[in-house]
């Protein structure tokens, strides 16, 4: 193992220990014009992972077409992020759009994952309910 996987797995160890927040996820399973129910072939599973909530400008034009500075076409919202240690919860890797994530009384679906780094992955999940 080399000293960067080693620093790595140290930072994202420290991290999670200062501000993680537990969660529980359950697997989902869709089709296109179908409802989604629980993924039989996948388990639930529990963690911890930072959860970021950061306002967000969405670029929909809505208001006035004619270029003008019009108050109504402007459109805000929040970004969702939930980092999770991958080494830690290797399940993290089969997350997949559409996985529910339960997270301080709060309800999430992942629209987007993506790694980050080489240890973490990133799951964009939308509002919550």
């Amino acid at each position: 193992m080399s000293i960067f996987d080693r620093l790595d797995q140290m930072t994202s160890r420290v991290v999670d220990r200062e501000f993680a927040s537990a969660f529980a996820c359950v697997p989902m399973l869709s089709t296109p014009n179908g409802r989604t129910v629980p993924d039989p072939e996948r388990s639930e599973w529990e963690g911890v992972g930072i959860l970021t909530e950061a306002p967000a400008d969405t670029p929909i034009d809505i208001g006035a077409r004619n270029r003008s500075n019009d108050f109504r076409a402007m459109v805000g919202g929040a970004a969702v992020e939930l980092s999770v240690d991958r080494t830690r919860y290797p399940a993290a890797d089969a997350a997949r759009q559409g996985d529910r994530f339960t997270i301080r009384d709060r309800e999430f679906g992942v629209l987007r994952v993506r790694r980050d780094g080489m240890s973490r992955i990133v799951l964009e999940l939308d509002n919550g309910r």
